[in-house]
């Protein structure tokens, strides 16, 4: 028996003996019968109850609730501040910003800023909007006790909101069915003779409760209004046990059927998310060598430039060139071309530092984006690329070959001026230029350049960086 329909049926008598009330009052305006006295007693003692109890209740619950929500928003904020430590040390505002877009995946974090110690803005994602809609926790972001930043976090109210309002529900359902419950109980206690009927509607309810089976028919055939009461219960009770069979049988078919089609989502769901990922993966990546592809690093360019003029951030680029290798490609072949390609790209990532990017710009060229790296250490980290390359032959089928390759470095901020991504990207494609001129397999920084030599001769139309 379904709990709702169970307090309908505890309520059958009640109404009943309502009923029988109001008759009497028909006859005689001011005279209650003690079963009308009691049950008026008890129905003042509940609501009164119910009202004060629920009430404190509530107040307890809701500084509970919004205390430990509080000591939540601290310790998370905490956890976060802890997570973006070497990022702010390290001044990745790029790790910074794609660490809270990721935070904003969670449905109750609506807005995240990260702050320097100098006060800059290093990352901000969502917008933290009315106030009366998000609460925002702040916490200094600290190594070794040394605050290097800050970091606001704001949660969204909405949520938090429901949760209440459905604990508050909740308590007041179970105040209510406690105290309902309750006075059963003193009903019983105090009229056992008046409410017997009633108790033994009760525990033919009970007892097939207790049964785990269908309710067992109230045993009451007196002639007087309670059997009469006991004979149409019965009745109504064997039409609704039919009617929950079929109900039943229903809701399992339509469940089997749900769970059939909740699978087969579920399982098109985790295929899409594959297939998402895979397509976001190709679409940045390089087939070949498995590098960053062209179009993603232009855009990372035009961003790192942004970042390096705002913050007057130094940065350097490497274009790798390798030498000679149109005629590779003729002399062994495009498939012995692209093993050149791949190997090389495989002995770049062994060198390139963690927060250095890499990429395949096309054909037979690699930019290697060098963050925070200056001139002199853009030369070393160069010269350690070239030797990783140069340092052993490349081996197909037993084929040795020797590759070298030539290097152009630039540098911003330097002593020429560079205000775009395009001009970066070109000073370091005529520091390459220059390199091959000079005899290739050989690394030069356009700093190096004199002033004539620093642009594209007027003969040279340069289309490899546009």
């Amino acid at each position: 028996m379904y709990p709702d329909t169970f307090v309908s049926l505890c309520a059958i008598p009640v109404v009943g003996l309502l009923e029988e009330g109001l008759v009497v009052s028909d006859r005689n305006l001011f005279h209650f019968g003690l079963r009308q006295k009691v049950i008026l007693i008890l129905l003042t003692a509940l609501l009164i109850t119910l009202t004060a109890n629920s009430w404190l209740t509530l107040q307890s619950q809701e500084r509970d609730f919004l205390k430990e929500t509080d000591r939540w928003g601290t310790q998370l904020t905490r956890v976060v501040a802890n997570n973006l430590v070497n990022n702010v040390v390290g001044y990745n505002y790029r790790g910074i910003e794609l660490f809270l877009k990721e935070l904003l995946n969670n449905e109750d974090i609506v807005y995240a800023r990260v702050v320097s110690a100098k006060g800059n803005t290093m990352a901000q994602v969502g917008e933290a909007g009315n106030t009366d809609g998000v609460h925002v926790w702040h916490t200094d972001i600290k190594l070794d006790d040394e605050v290097v930043g800050n970091l606001s976090l704001g949660l969204s109210k909405t949520r938090i909101t429901a949760k209440l309002r459905q604990a508050r529900s909740a308590s007041i359902y179970r105040q209510f069915l406690t105290i309902f419950l309750i006075m059963i109980v003193e009903f019983a206690a105090l009229s056992y003779i008046i409410i017997r009927p009633i108790s033994i509607f009760s525990q033919a309810i009970e007892q097939g409760r207790s049964n785990n089976r269908k309710p067992v028919p109230v045993p009451i055939h007196s002639k007087d209004e309670i059997g009469n009461m006991a004979t149409r219960f019965n009745s109504l009770q064997a039409e609704l046990n039919d009617a929950r069979e079929r109900l039943h049988s229903k809701i399992e078919l339509a469940n089997a059927e749900l769970k059939q089609a909740n699978e087969r989502l579920q399982a098109q769901t985790v295929e899409l998310t594959r297939v998402n990922q895979e397509l976001e993966q190709m679409s940045v990546t390089d087939p070949l060598t498995g590098l960053y592809n062209r179009r993603f690093f232009e855009g990372l360019m035009d961003n790192e430039m942004q970042l390096s003029i705002r913050n007057n951030e130094i940065n350097s680029i490497i274009l790798i060139d390798i030498d000679n290798f149109k005629s590779l490609n003729d002399q062994f072949g495009h498939t012995i071309g692209d093993e050149i390609l791949k190997t090389i790209a495989a002995r770049l990532l062994t060198r390139v530092r963690k927060t250095d990017i890499a990429c395949r710009f096309g054909g037979d060229e690699f930019f290697v984006l060098c963050r925070r790296a200056d001139k002199e250490s853009s030369l070393i980290i160069a010269e350690d690329i070239k030797q990783a390359v140069i340092s052993s032959p490349l081996k197909f089928n037993g084929l040795s070959l020797m590759v070298t390759f030539s290097m152009g470095i630039a540098t911003v901020p330097g002593d020429y001026p560079i205000h775009t991504a395009e001009e970066f990207l070109r000073c370091a494609d005529i520091a390459l230029y220059h390199c091959k001129q000079a005899g290739r397999n050989k690394i030069l920084h356009y700093s190096t350049l004199t002033k004539d030599k620093q642009a594209y001769p007027s003969a040279i139309q340069s289309d490899r960086i546009v």
